[in-house]
């Protein structure tokens, strides 16, 4: 922002922009990866990343509710193949291979993990639209600052209520964190958030969702490289239904 001096371009847009998109880094970063961390940890990173194949799901509903526009039948339809897929992927027999054995403990991590999956996915859902009624005045760079300020406030704010200021001076000493968490932010935080922020404005609405909700098809193969899980046919086929889906929901 400095650089290629936009920070004026902030005192030039209209407040309700700006809190439009601010409001949607609390939304879709504050609670909505907060949420996506949560699910990670106990049902993995695929099947995390698949239910956020359900945001485009809460994003037409918040439009609904919102412009009054309400998905067509075939799109009604897009949303089912999409809560199938998903349910293909994160039944309990498949999701418990996730965690370790444990019965009932096993059982109920597994269903905190898919909770707040389904959180994330209304988080990122709920910030896209948000933060689309507010680019309409704002360029994309402004936005993105604007939004990851308002997150950063938020997580810290968070971060004091809960008591995690402390556990993030303790991981902050960590060399071996800097290792994991350095490279993650700066591809997963600001480099594809810039460019989320840049698909939002410049694709249509409906395209941007769908190349969005395609991770789960990276996060397939690499999760199969990375942590050597076989790609089963359920998970392929439910990935590339789930996938599918919201291609029907949002294109047609």
């Amino acid at each position: 922002m400095l650089a290629l001096g936009q920070m004026g371009a902030l005192r030039t847009t209209p407040l309700s922009a700006q809190a439009l998109v601010a409001v949607s880094g609390v939304i879709g970063l504050v609670i909505g990866d907060t949420a996506l961390f949560a699910a990670v940890a106990r049902i993995g990173v695929h099947r995390t990343l698949l239910l956020q194949t359900l945001a485009p799901v809460f994003t037409a509903l918040v439009d609904g509710l919102w412009r009054g526009v309400w998905p067509s039948p075939l799109q009604a339809v897009g949303a089912v193949m999409i809560l199938a897929g998903v349910a293909l992927v994160v039944a309990p027999e498949r999701a418990a291979a996730a965690v370790p054995d444990g019965g009932p403990a096993r059982s109920a991590s597994v269903s905190a993990g898919v909770a707040a999956g389904v959180v994330a996915a209304f988080g990122q859902g709920v910030g896209i639209v948000l933060a689309k009624a507010g680019m309409e005045t704002m360029d994309v760079l402004p936005a993105s600052f604007l939004r990851l300020a308002a997150a950063g406030i938020g997580l810290a704010l968070l971060g004091a209520i809960t008591g995690g200021i402390g556990r993030l001076s303790r991981l902050a000493r960590s060399r071996d964190a800097y290792t994991r968490v350095v490279p993650a932010t700066l591809l997963g935080t600001y480099f594809a958030m810039f460019l989320m922020m840049a698909g939002i404005a410049w694709a249509p609405a409906s395209v941007a969702a769908v190349l969005l909700s395609t991770s789960p098809v990276f996060s397939l193969v690499l999760e199969a490289v990375v942590d050597r899980q076989p790609i089963t046919p359920r998970g392929a086929s439910g990935t590339l239904l789930a996938v599918a889906g919201v291609a029907v929901l949002t294109l047609i």
